[in-house]
């Protein structure tokens, strides 16, 4: 098993393809399905099913990913601790961002800070916040920007400002029409629930009408989330930073009673070098933020 095999088998679980993973690796497609081939005869199972001309990943395929990711996200820790030690200055900011502070405050805050550093390249990863967590604590992003983390080994952090959550449907919903929603309100509505604990104020404020209402789309997104609610499927209680992107899409937002905030916050790997460029951003997006009507509270 050698490295460059791992190198192709990564390559095309990412790219989703053995053509994308060849111009990612500067080689042949052919010479992509040679180091596969290679490297499962070398593991002794299949990696991939051949269906019609395309690569289906098998569950051995997943297993065995989930594995090399963490031995990559090693590896970049080391480049990322590497370069750092060469220069104050790095040949690129790597932000990471959950999707709603993506498509909301950071085309803000970038387009701010490009004024002082036009040169520089910014690589964008949208992520979960658990992925947040992992590309942190790994080093290989210099900073992050979403719901405020709890203190976690590896991992410095700062509160930029909280959020209310909103109620939000399409706008020919009867309830459209009032200034206020309740949980009472919502009663024989279906109601997005959501896949993840870091969001269980929402769950908490919807437990006196559960048995009211119908809860059989569940999201981790709000985007998905938004999306379902302007396909009509359900109405939802979200995050307010996407409505932006999805105003033009009939889609309503009403404040919600009782309120539930969450912080939103910077992270950044424990111990990493604040140059200049990244001490600037990380200034750029706490002002931004103040200006944003979203961001409610302030520490």
């Amino acid at each position: 098993m050698r490295f460059r095999q791992i190198e192709a088998f990564r390559c095309v679980m990412l790219r989703g393809t053995t053509a994308a993973a060849a111009v990612e690796m500067h080689v042949s497609q052919p010479a992509i399905s040679r180091l596969i081939s290679d490297l499962e005869y070398s593991l002794g199972f299949i990696l991939f099913d051949r269906r019609k001309g395309r690569l289906q990943p098998t569950l051995e395929a997943v297993e065995f990913f989930a594995s090399v990711e963490e031995s990559f996200l090693g590896f970049e820790r080391l480049e990322s601790v590497a370069e750092r030690i060469r220069s104050k200055e790095p040949s690129q900011l790597k932000i990471a961002s959950t999707s709603s502070i993506a498509s909301a405050l950071l085309p803000l805050a970038l387009k701010e800070h490009k004024k002082y550093f036009p040169n520089e390249r910014v690589t964008i990863q949208t992520e979960s916040v658990a992925q947040l967590i992992v590309k942190l604590q790994a080093s290989a992003v210099d900073i992050a920007v979403g719901l405020e983390l709890p203190e976690l080994i590896g991992i410095e952090s700062e509160t930029i400002g909280s959020a209310r959550y909103v109620f939000v449907a399409r706008g020919d919903h009867r309830l459209a029409t009032k200034d206020i929603v309740r949980p009472q309100d919502l009663a024989n509505e279906s109601v997005l629930a959501v896949d993840s604990s870091l969001w269980s104020k929402i769950s908490d404020s919807l437990a006196p009408v559960k048995h009211l209402i119908r809860q059989d789309i569940a999201i981790d997104t709000s985007h998905t989330g938004y999306a379902m609610i302007a396909a009509g499927m359900a109405v939802g209680v979200v995050e307010p930073f996407a409505a932006r992107v999805w105003a033009s899409q009939n889609i309503i937002t009403r404040p919600f009673e009782p309120e539930i905030y969450y912080a939103y916050g910077l992270a950044y790997p424990t111990g990493s070098r604040q140059h200049k460029s990244l001490h600037l951003f990380a200034n750029t997006v706490k002002q931004v933020a103040k200006r944003m009507p979203e961001f409610e509270h302030f520490k």
